[in-house]
């Protein structure tokens, strides 16, 4: 079907409208945007002023259990506190650790995209391509209580060891010495102090192991406005988004989302999400793109004046837990 010039062109018009607007924000957040600390939202009668947009609905949910791993594409789960939870699998409960208590990603090791975890009445079972899975009851981890700390950026986050017959596993299908921690009930306080920046972000948007909250939302208005500059399909598991929005009516729209309103669940959009070599590792294969891509063409457009970091995404804060679907509709209010 053939696509009339007009709708081409104001597609492009929307995309560099948008992305201009991108860069404007970015370099006042950096410059002017006071560091006040808002107080959660505790009904939605706090922001009656504001007037609500519908943008699209949740495509997809995606949750992870163990950080760097593979995920599982979920039909609902329940927005918490510190992440997405799906009955008693939670997100990014788990994470690799090496020998100096440094953790291990996909930047490190790509192939821990392949590694996939479920966790089934208690019980944690790893499977790896080509070699036996392996399974530890999760509450005989914590009946050994052996904690034991590591490095989550500048964070340091303490964990459940899950023994010694987990770290001869992963020795095997990684090829490195690496013990696996659970996060357990474990109180672990995360650093959200980046300065003047981001006054959304609070001092307890905290996580388990995640990078810094428990949230990253994506839609698929901006992975396809990247597709068509790589010319090359991306899935969106490649860029670890736990909440994919379709319907938008322009790409990166979603940069410019202060509140967003999801069933009964309310989100704040705290910082952007900052990019890294991770972006160019297979979801499926764990082969990283020889091209450096999709990296290369997101630092031509997306990176704030002196940041090689490019932005793709939006990390969230919660303020008002519940449960998500595929399918629900997607609310929001725009920064003002």
């Amino acid at each position: 079907m053939d696509i009339p010039r007009s709708s081409i062109a104001v597609t492009l018009l929307a995309a560099v409208t948008v992305t201009l607007v991108f860069k404007f924000w970015s370099s006042w957040r950096r410059s002017k945007a006071p560091r006040i600390m808002r107080p959660r939202v505790k009904n939605l009668e706090e922001l009656a002023d504001r007037t609500w947009q519908h943008v699209g609905k949740v495509s997809k949910l995606y949750l992870y259990p163990i950080k760097s791993c593979a995920g599982i594409s979920l039909a609902s789960a329940q927005a918490t506190r510190l992440g997405l939870r799906s009955g008693t699998v939670r997100d990014r409960s788990l994470i690799i650790m090496n020998e100096k208590g440094v953790m291990v990603t996909g930047r490190m090791i790509p192939a821990t995209v392949k590694i996939k975890a479920r966790i089934e009445d208690g019980v944690l079972t790893l499977e790896f391509p080509g070699a036996p899975s392996f399974s530890v009851l999760l509450s005989q981890v914590e009946e050994k209580d052996v904690q034991k700390t590591t490095r989550v950026w500048d964070d340091t986050v303490p964990g459940l060891d899950c023994g010694d017959e987990a770290a001869s596993w992963l020795k095997e299908v990684l090829g490195k010495k690496c013990r696996l921690l659970y996060h357990s009930s474990i109180p672990s306080p995360r650093s959200t102090d980046l300065g003047d920046e981001y006054p959304l972000l609070r001092g307890d948007d905290n996580a388990l192991y995640a990078d810094l909250t428990g949230y990253m939302l994506m839609t698929r208005e901006s992975i396809g406005d990247l597709e068509t500059r790589v010319k090359s399909h991306l899935p969106p598991q490649n860029f670890r988004p736990n909440i994919l929005v379709e319907g938008t009516n322009a790409p990166y729209d979603e940069d410019l989302w202060e509140y967003i309103r999801i069933g009964d669940t309310l989100f704040r959009n705290v910082k952007p999400c900052s990019r890294c070599i991770f972006t160019t590792i297979n979801h499926e294969s764990g082969k990283k793109d020889s091209n450096m891509e999709p990296l290369r063409t997101l630092r031509s457009f997306r990176c704030v004046e002196g940041d090689n970091s490019p932005h793709f995404g939006i990390n969230l804060g919660v303020d008002i837990t519940g449960t998500i679907n595929e399918g629900d509709a997607v609310f929001v209010t725009y920064i003002r």
